[in-house]
């Protein structure tokens, strides 16, 4: 990888996006590799079309919280308020944070395996538009 695309990988991930390329680092080695696959396909797995998945862990573990655009408006279950670790967007919506108020355009095919380095942190309720 050249160093500026380390840099920019670098840079955007800390703007804390949603979107995949800037939640996740780039696999080092086959193991991580294979890894990162396994995670991907559990969570294609796992996440409907029109949806969007939520995980409490990174890697899609665990048993995910599905919410639709046809939902409106949520506040994140109590799980998953602040500590959303992982999700899949198969569905286009806003990532909602109330304090400080920051809300986050999410659009289908965007993802995070290890979105507590974001955002996922921060999230309080999910909507159909920002």
């Amino acid at each position: 990888m050249s160093l500026a695309v380390a840099m920019a990988a670098t840079c955007l991930a800390l703007t804390g996006a949603a979107s995949p390329s800037q939640a996740r680092t780039p696999a080092t080695s086959t193991s991580a590799t294979q890894a990162a696959s396994a995670a991907a396909q559990r969570a294609d797995e796992n996440c409907g079309a029109g949806e969007i998945c939520f995980w409490h862990d990174r890697n899609y573990s665990g048993t995910p919280w599905r919410w639709s655009p046809a939902s409106g408006y949520r506040d994140m279950p109590s799980n998953l308020h602040d500590h959303v670790y992982s999700f899949k967007a198969n569905a286009n919506a806003c990532f909602i944070d109330w304090s400080p108020q920051e809300k986050r355009p999410v659009v289908s095919g965007d993802y995070a395996q290890a979105y507590d380095t974001n955002f996922g942190k921060r999230i309080d309720a999910v909507g159909p538009t920002c």
